[in-house]
Order: structure tokens, then sequence, then C-alpha cells
């Protein structure tokens, strides 16, 4: 008989028991055995629970939780070909927008069970704290990685706000840091630079619909073995409207504000510290960072 592995984060469900019978009851119905639950905690935020369910064997893991829990399952997952079930109960839901995926957490197991794999492609995000050439440990993410501004609105923005009004709570942290002006930024691509300009924040993806249905990245594919890459230069706060405006109305072309391209390996350096988030989670601040695409590195369970 199949298991699977169901990694919580208890702090997206409101009633855990009540959740987790929901979820045992659709597993038997379609004769899998009772799943492997684990819960993550501040210190271990999934990695560590996945990578035991892998160790133990299972057939398939299902993260439930925000894109941070779903990227943290996923990093022992890549390149083994056990797939990911992704059920969304965080404010971004990024992944699950991306790929279609239902918001409904009993939906999404249906269709973890009954759906088809999908190979998508990871990034490796390698960090620079001081502008050495020196990178730590590898992170990974599947939806967007970003330096300058939209990691600092991130780090801003209340946790307590995002459970009572989601992600709403977004825009209310970034008021004030819409003034910031652009900072020195050298950006290369696949080895060669590209630009070396002040900007307000460099976005690298696979996924390129956010919420509220802007779309950043409108050429982004999960699967094309590309990173998408955005970058933004905002030099005073007037200058922000055609900016919502020209993602707002999904346009392709760049703008003063906007442009965007494609690669395989992207690096970003700053003359200053930025901050860094991937996939939502805050990274803390360095001078550079490095997203390389791993193509159809992750199986996903999707409709």
């Amino acid at each position: 008989m199949k298991r699977s592995a169901v990694v919580i984060n208890p702090v997206k469900v409101r009633d855990l028991r009540a959740v987790k019978q929901e979820i045992s009851a659709i597993f038997w119905g379609y004769g899998w055995a009772e799943p492997l639950y684990l819960e993550t905690t501040v210190a271990e935020p999934g990695v560590s629970q996945s990578r035991r369910a892998v160790d133990e064997g299972v057939d398939m893991v299902c993260a439930l939780g925000g894109d941070g829990t779903v990227r943290c399952v996923a990093t022992p997952l890549l390149h083994t070909g056990i797939p990911l079930g992704v059920l969304a109960s965080g404010t971004g839901n990024l992944l699950s927008r991306n790929l279609g995926l239902p918001r409904s957490v009993p939906d999404a197991v249906r269709v973890a069970l009954s759906g088809q794999s999908r190979q998508i492609d990871a990034m490796q995000i390698d960090i620079d704290r001081d502008g050495d050439g020196l990178y730590e440990e590898p992170q990974f993410g599947l939806v967007m990685s970003g330096i300058g501004l939209d990691a600092e609105i991130l780090a801003a923005t209340d946790e307590s706000l995002k459970t009572k009004i989601g992600w709403l709570a977004y825009p209310m942290a970034s008021r004030a840091y819409l003034r910031r002006r652009p900072v020195p930024m050298t950006v290369t691509h696949d080895g060669t630079e590209v630009s070396r300009d002040p900007l307000t924040a460099v976005i690298v993806g696979s996924c390129g619909m956010l919420q509220g249905g802007i779309t950043l990245m409108p050429d982004a594919q999960v699967d094309d073995g590309l990173l998408d890459a955005v970058s933004l230069r905002v030099d005073n706060l007037r200058a922000w409207v055609p900016l919502i405006a020209h993602t707002s109305l999904r346009r392709r072309g760049d703008s003063r504000q906007l442009s965007r391209s494609r690669a395989r390996s992207i690096d970003v350096r700053t003359e200053d510290a930025a901050m860094i988030e991937i996939d939502g989670d805050i990274a803390g601040r360095a001078r550079a960072i490095r997203a390389t695409v791993l193509p159809g590195a992750l199986v996903v369970r999707v409709r």
C-alpha cells in the first residue's frame, strides 16, 4: 500500500486535528495508507521533515503551508523523482496559483492523489554576504527571489496582519519604502554583464503571476529551463503609477521603470548590502546573489 508524508506548517492551520482527519479520510478513499504527519517549527521549517520522509521511503510528500513551507519541503525532493503535493494554505500561494492548483486543501489532496506528475524547474540561490566571492551553502526556490525593495517590503510586513487580511498586508507595508532611491547594482546573465545601473530591485524566478492578478513576468514558464528577471528602477514617488499600470495591464514590453530579461544564470551585485528574499522568506542582507536554474529538478502533482 502506498504511503505519503504530509508536512504541515501548524501556524497556517486553524484546527490541526480536524485537518488531519479530513486529509486521512481522502487518502484512505484512494486506497493509500495513513499519511506520515510531520509538523514544521520556526527552527525546522520543513527541510529536515521532508528529508525524514524520504529516508522512510514514502511514495509522495505533501506540503501544507505557504510558499516558504513548500520550498523547504521541496528541497530534499530535488532530483529524486519523488513527487510533491502542494496543499497551499499561506498568504501568497504563488506556486499553487501559477500551477493552477485548487485553493481548497481537500481538493488539492485529491489532485495530488489523482492528478498527473509534471516536472518543473527549481532555482539554486547562492548568497555572497560580503561581496568577497565566497558563497554560503546554497538555498533553493520554486517561485521567485529578489534583492532590494521587494525583500525590504516583505521583511517589514506584519505577520499578524497577513493572517487577518492576507496579501493586502504587503501594499500596506510598502508605504514606508516607496520613496527609497535606487542603488547601484551590476547584473550579469550567463557570465556576461548586461547592466550596471541604479536599480530599486531585481527579481528572478520561474513564476510570473503575483497576487491580485498582477503578472510581473508574462513570459515566465515553470518548465522552460530558463529564469526570468525583472529589473525595477523607480526614482520618485510618481514613477510608481506607470509601473503599477504596466504590470496590471500585463504589458510585455519594457518601460523606463521596468526591464525584463531571461537567462540560465543571473548574478546581481550591489555596492551596499541589500535585503534578499527567496519565495517570500527573508534571507538577510548580502552584497551579491546568484540564481541558477535547475531544469526539471522537481516532480509536482498537478491537475
